[in-house]
């Protein structure tokens, strides 16, 4: 097992919580598309619910909780675990929209939902089980470069122009989250990406992913699909 840099109470950005202040319930936004701890997100929201559920986390600790819809479950209409994302800058529009980007920062378990206040669904939430996204994870070199040859065959087989500069310069863990959000994988494959422990099992579930499943990246916005 690669040797993880422990740092347990101290967040990877600034301005985010520590991982013993982060709370109990979470305002809940439902989207077809997995934001990734250390993930960014654009949103656009316009719906009266949507921005009640935006002023009431602004005026809070600033966090949202993102999680995948969940289809075929008569129980749950949405996944039971999902990120945290920190609203870390909004822009208002003259049309009454609000353009926001969400940096992820902790994945979270549902315990409990609750009745609907305002349009929107708050739970209650454990983060018990995902305390390592607070810590630095080492993964080794042949292990990243065996994901970069599947990504380049990956481009190659669908024709497609990438900056590898760029992307050899940056950080893996970067790389994976930005991909995971334009990358045309169905819900389940991102579910299961966003549920790996580490970064290594997501780095190995996503090369096999890109090696069978995934279809060309869908040259649009990250955003997905809203699912009230």
């Amino acid at each position: 097992m690669a040797p993880l840099t422990v740092n347990l109470m101290k967040p990877k950005y600034p301005f985010t919580q520590t991982f013993d202040k982060l709370p109990e319930q979470l305002p809940i936004y439902s989207l077809e598309n997995a934001l990734l701890p250390g993930g960014e997100l654009p949103l656009e929201l316009s719906e009266p619910g949507d921005l009640a559920l935006f002023l009431r986390a602004l005026k809070a600790d600033q966090l949202i909780g993102m999680v995948q819809p969940q289809h075929n479950n008569p129980e749950h209409s949405i996944h039971q675990i999902g990120c945290a994302g920190r609203i870390r800058q909004y822009r208002e529009r003259k049309d009454g929209r609000l353009n926001i980007m969400l940096t992820g920062v902790c994945r979270y378990r549902i315990v409990e939902e609750l009745p609907q206040k305002d349009g929107y669904t708050m739970a209650r939430v454990d983060w018990s089980d995902f305390e390592h996204d607070y810590q630095d994870e080492s993964v080794e070199s042949p292990m990243i470069e065996h994901f970069k040859v599947t990504l380049r065959d990956y481009f190659d087989r669908h024709n497609m122009q990438v900056d590898w500069q760029v992307l050899d310069k940056a950080p893996i863990e970067e790389v994976v989250n930005n991909l995971i959000l334009v990358i045309n994988l169905d819900i389940d494959s991102k579910q299961r990406l966003l549920e790996a422990r580490t970064v290594k099992q997501r780095l190995g579930l996503f090369s096999e992913l890109l090696a069978t499943k995934a279809d060309p990246i869908v040259a649009t916005s990250p955003q997905g699909k809203h699912v009230n």
